[in-house]
């Protein structure tokens, strides 16, 4: 699994801002995928940039306000298409 393919799962499941991402990480997707601080916020920026996901709206605008993030049709549209990709299977162990 891919860093951002994780990250717009987690904002299907909820938009999120950047620190609500990163607490989620750390208690339950940590187990599957870890990421820091750092990287989770370059990959919203660049998931932005790219128009997979879009900041929402704040109610009222202020300085330092956290922005929370949702996915766009071209983000669902790039997950439909990950996992359909053929990704291939690890070499499993038997104890």
């Amino acid at each position: 699994m891919s860093l951002p393919h994780a990250i717009l799962t987690a904002l299907l499941e909820k938009p999120s801002s950047g620190l609500e991402l990163t607490r989620r990480f750390d208690k339950s997707i940590g187990y599957f995928w870890s990421a820091t601080h750092q990287q989770i916020y370059r990959e919203l920026g660049r998931l932005e940039a790219e128009g997979l996901i879009r900041a929402l709206a704040a109610e009222q605008p202020a300085r330092g306000q956290k922005k929370a993030y949702e996915v766009l049709p071209a983000g669902r549209a790039e997950l439909v298409r990950w996992t359909s990709t053929a990704q291939g299977l690890g070499v499993l162990r038997r104890g």
